[in-house]
């Protein structure tokens, strides 16, 4: 399985490493996209321990793994990638409805781990309603790691 972060590697050599703590993210960008992988196979646990302390407090692994439930994660898009920051746009289909997260997030370390502290969401935009019998949005997304080329919604990610 292609890894849900785009970077066109395995999924067991790439996030999953991270995922599992057999490796640390050594920048913001490798725990973005590892939280994104996350996300997208429903791990909660380690989303919510990639957090910050101060932030932990906020959270809980119950609200987090509900809204990774209730998302189909496709695809994950890096637009700028800096030394404490990442800007990104992830691409969910909710209720079979398109949409488009973008967010600036920071990033701080924390006992030498990179830890995820907050983000300015600057977009998230209901894209379209898809329609069954329609061409899986994920095809529209060269990084989506669920593509099944050609096929209709209802036969890929509408399953």
């Amino acid at each position: 399985m292609l890894c849900p972060c785009g970077s066109t590697l395995l999924f067991k050599t790439c996030c999953q490493l991270f995922i599992t703590q057999k490796q640390q993210a050594n920048t913001p960008e490798q725990l973005m996209r590892s939280r994104f992988s996350a996300y997208a196979i429903k791990d909660g646990q380690f989303i919510f321990d990639t957090y910050g302390a101060a932030q932990r407090i906020k959270q809980s692994v119950t609200e987090i793994q509900a809204w990774a439930d209730e998302c189909l994660w496709l695809a994950l898009v890096i637009h700028e990638s800096g030394a404490n920051t990442v800007e990104f746009s992830a691409y969910s289909v909710v209720d079979n409805t398109l949409c488009e997260l973008r967010e600036k997030s920071n990033f701080a370390l924390e006992e030498n781990k990179w830890r995820y502290i907050d983000g300015e969401i600057t977009v998230h935009n209901e894209i379209a309603n898809i329609k069954r019998n329609e061409i899986c949005p994920c095809n529209r997304y060269p990084t989506a790691w669920s593509a099944k080329k050609g096929k209709k919604f209802k036969h890929c990610c509408g399953k």
